[in-house]
Formats: C-alpha cells, structure tokens, sequence
C-alpha cells in the first residue's frame, strides 16, 4: 500500500489507522508505504509520530524534502515496495479502503491491474465533488481521450489502483510524468504493453478540500498530455 502524502498532517494519523485495522482483519501480510512528498504543514512529522506510537502497524515513511508531485511520490513508493501486489491511494481517503477486496478480486481473475473509476455503472457517491472539480475533470477527460487517442478507459485519474508486481515493474520504471497526469501515462503504458486493465466503480467521498490549484494545475495537465504524445513519438518508452 503507498499513501503520497502532501499536507495531509490534520487527517493522516485517523486514516492510517483506518487502513491499518481494514488490512489487518483481511490480510496476513501487507505493508503500509508513506511517501512524505515534501509537505510543509507537518505531515512528516505525524507519520513519525504514528510510526513510533504504534508499532503494531508495519508503516514505512519515505521522506522528500522537496515538493515533486504525486506522480514522483508514487513512484517512488513503488519502487520501495515489496508485495506481490502493489497499489497506491490517495491518503485523504477520497476512495475508502473498504473497496480494496473487489479490486483484488479483479488481478486473482487475471487483470494486470484493477483500477477505479468515477465513470462507469454502479458508482456511489457519498459526498459530491466541488462544481469547479467536476467541471475539470469532464474537460480533461476529453482532452485525454483526443490527444492520448484512449476512448476505451472511461476514467484514468481516480487515486486508487491495484497492480500486480509484475505489472508494476513493467510500467513504473518507464514513468516520466511526476505530477497529477502520471495516471494518463500510467493507463497509456499499461495498454502499449498491452497489460489487461479492468476499471471498477467505487464509492466516492470526495474531500472538500482539495491541493489542486484551478489554473496553474490545469494548464500543467494539459501540457503533460502533450508531453506523454511526444515521448510516445520520439522514442522515449522502449518496452
């Protein structure tokens, strides 16, 4: 499990215990993989804290000092990752751990990874996304869609996903992009490999708080897009 932290210090503690209790009912061996991405509200030191206040729980904190994106801390909790199975999650919880078993039930069938989305049947939505949210999540859809020309993965940004180690080692090593659009590369990857991809609908609490920032992010979004074509283009992903 690889949480990327970034300014998460007012709830990380009451969600790794969450996760804690839910892995251990479930599971005899699991590790939990904090990746500190260079938080500046004292994260890191609420991870620190929970590490020596509970041993019981088999926490590893990974410390960046500087702030270098979500799609950098996930990988980098990856590669030091040492299950079978490998998934990361967003540490606010937006996606409750309790939808774990379906996902893992999913790469048992023979997936290479299981992935949520907000955009197929069955969805449950328990706290509705801020307006401003939705609004860019449907315009980068369908930007995603065009310029990646992937019209066959309805959702590819959803923070909770489960890969086997295989998989996992096949597509993280080739990973360029280190802010919120590594997911796209991630999913593009994944399908030039050829890797079977099963999304899942979810239950989704949507924090209301949120680190993107509108335009700033949204344009760096855009142009990550841009840049996941070129690599494709020049080269750059030699499978």
């Amino acid at each position: 499990m690889v949480l990327p932290c970034f300014n998460e210090a007012s709830n990380i503690q009451k969600n790794i215990e969450e996760i804690f209790r839910y892995l251990e009912r479930h599971h005899q061996n699991f590790e939990i993989i904090a990746v500190n991405d260079g938080s500046t509200d004292g994260t890191l030191a609420q991870l620190k804290k929970i590490k020596s206040a509970n041993p019981q729980i088999p926490l590893r904190v990974i410390e960046k000092k500087v702030n270098t994106g979500k799609g950098a801390a996930v990988k980098t909790g990856i590669f030091h990752s040492r299950g079978d199975i490998i998934m990361f999650m967003d540490a606010d919880q937006a996606i409750p751990i309790q939808e774990l078993a379906k996902f893992l039930a999913a790469v048992e069938a023979g997936n290479d990874l299981a992935i949520a989305s907000r955009f197929v049947a069955k969805i449950k939505i328990l706290k509705p996304v801020l307006w401003y949210r939705s609004l860019m999540e449907k315009v980068f859809r369908l930007l995603r869609m065009i310029i990646i020309n992937n019209y066959d993965i309805q959702d590819t940004q959803c923070g909770f996903k489960v890969f086997t180690r295989a998989a996992a080692q096949k597509i993280f090593p080739l990973v360029r992009i280190k802010g919120w659009s590594f997911d796209v590369e991630v999913i593009f990857l994944a399908k030039k490999m050829g890797l079977k991809i099963k999304e899942l609908p979810i239950t989704l609490q949507n924090p209301q708080e949120s680190h993107i920032r509108i335009v700033r992010d949204s344009v760096n979004m855009f142009l990550d897009l841009i840049r996941i074509r070129l690599n494709n283009w020049q080269g750059r992903y030699k499978l």
